[in-house]
């Protein structure tokens, strides 16, 4: 994973498997993005997550308060099957319908 900037802004393509290690690696990308000196949002792809793993789910909800705190935006785009049932199983529903934006 890498952040990619895409005409104004940050985009992050997750790979199929998001799993412990990924996390990391994810969180590692987002606290990447905040440290930015730009105003860009950052978008997750997440079109071909197959699975994700609780942990990456809490560092995506984790990231929200700190985007919006700099006046930014996370966002989800292209949710996928794998991702909106790992979320849905949760119960986490309405927070992943908060962070899709349709592309």
């Amino acid at each position: 994973m890498e952040l990619k900037d895409n005409s104004g802004r940050l985009e992050v393509e997750l790979p199929s498997v998001v799993d412990l290690t990924a996390a990391g690696e994810l969180r590692d990308l987002l606290l990447d993005a905040l440290a930015k000196d730009t105003a860009a949002d950052v978008v997750l792809k997440a079109g071909a997550v197959e699975r994700i793993a609780t942990a990456a789910i809490q560092v995506v909800l984790a990231g929200v308060p700190a985007f919006r705190t700099a006046a930014r935006r996370l966002e989800i785009e292209d949710v996928s099957q794998g991702l909106a049932a790992a979320f849905r199983h949760l119960g986490l529903g309405n927070d992943l319908d908060d962070l899709t934006v349709i592309a």
